[in-house]
């Protein structure tokens, strides 16, 4: 084999690894989106990130969980419960995806963490609220808090918790079936960052949240 066909295989070489670096680079960089782009994609973005205050719910083996657990962490909370026909699930399917799609990508997960919140605490222990929330993806967390931290908490994050009738029924679910199917996000600073709003779309959701929660 000639020099100049040698010269000219490894500049071939390095040109397709040039090309490749550029593809896996677009791939895993988020393109950064205005206000504006955010909303259009169904997140709303608080001017300034909004404080709340402390709380107490519980996980599997009744460990307590506090703000502490925002600390340091991207977290996405949602507030559904374990009977939930519809929305719910479509809502934690959704994370998942995101979850699965951003380790295929190679980013790092460590800072992130998803927290599924129960509105039916009369119904949903603590710990069949947590293996709801593992059946999607083990690193999930759910948590039950009683009804008046339930309506503490989704009263500071904006969201719409009925709650039941005083002659209510074992099983009775009426009251559950207007809930806010909004996804929150909190940043690593603990405070309320905004949130997403259905209809949602996979594609959509992911871009958003890669332009929210990485560093600029």
């Amino acid at each position: 084999m000639s020099k100049n066909i040698k010269i000219s295989l490894v500049l071939i070489i390095l040109f397709m690894l040039a090309v490749l670096s550029l593809f896996i680079n677009k791939l895993t960089t988020p393109r950064y989106l205005s206000a504006p782009e955010l909303l259009v994609n169904g997140f709303y973005q608080f001017p300034s990130p909004k404080e709340f205050s402390n709380f107490q719910i519980l996980t599997s083996n009744d460990i307590v969980l506090d703000k502490d657990i925002f600390k340091g962490k991207w977290t996405l909370i949602y507030f559904g419960y374990t009977r939930c026909p519809a929305e719910c699930p479509v809502a934690m399917s959704l994370i998942k995806n995101l979850y699965s799609t951003l380790e295929l990508k190679g980013f790092n997960l460590d800072d992130k963490q998803a927290l599924l919140v129960t509105i039916d605490p009369e119904n949903d222990t603590p710990n069949n609220v947590d293996q709801y929330a593992k059946a999607f993806n083990e690193s999930f967390i759910g948590a039950r808090g009683d009804r008046p931290m339930l309506l503490s908490m989704a009263t500071q994050l904006n969201v719409m918790v009925v709650e039941p009738p005083k002659n209510m029924q074992h099983n009775h679910m009426e009251h559950l079936e207007n809930h806010s199917n909004n996804i929150l996000l909190i940043n690593p600073d603990g405070q309320y960052a905004g949130f997403f709003r259905p209809p949602f779309d996979e594609e959509k959701f992911l871009l958003t949240y890669q332009s929210v929660v990485t560093p600029r």
